[in-house]
């Protein structure tokens, strides 16, 4: 798989699947869903559907939900729970999603995803450790993989933190 690792707002990184970070409640208030939001107005309905379709409040952390991509160049979003109600996260959440997002992708010949980094905006964790858990998720030999999954992030300095972990998982 290769990974790219680039520094502005992600909607903007063409690929076949955009990765949105949602809060449990999938309510689009902000970072990546708020900017989704501004332009497809229509995804806060789909995600507030789902709640109800599934009589439920909010989701458990880990969760992925899929819907349209509105007028955005994608084929779908991806919204990842990457944080509890108290919003913190875990290791673990982070590599069963990105593990989900292999699954959810690959086998629909969807082989492009475009994503931020998982948990480190509201979720408060810190980049080094996105980076670091990251690294050790792609030391794993798991398949399938999707070609090329591009992570974007909102420094350079964070980027660098990436990179530096990316280079040492290969």
């Amino acid at each position: 798989m290769k990974i790219c690792i680039r520094t502005g707002d992600v909607p903007e990184f063409p690929a076949d699947v955009l990765v949105s970070t949602a809060n449990p409640w999938l309510d689009m208030s902000g970072g990546v869903n708020g900017a989704i939001r501004a332009q497809c107005p229509e995804i806060q309905d789909e995600l507030k559907s789902h709640l109800k379709e599934q009589e439920i409040r909010a989701l458990p952390a880990g969760s992925i939900v899929r819907t349209s991509a509105g007028t955005l160049p994608f084929q779908a979003i991806l919204h990842a729970i990457a944080i509890d109600p108290f919003y913190s996260t875990s290791k673990q959440i982070i590599n069963s999603i990105l593990n989900e997002l292999m699954v959810w992708t690959v086998p629909q010949g969807l082989h492009s995803i475009s994503m931020p980094t998982l948990a480190t905006g509201y979720g408060r964790l810190p980049m080094g450790d996105f980076a670091e858990w990251f690294g050790q998720w792609m030391q794993c030999d798991k398949e399938p993989r999707a070609k090329r999954l591009t992570i974007v992030v909102r420094q350079d300095h964070d980027a660098e933190i990436l990179r530096s972990h990316i280079q040492e998982a290969n």
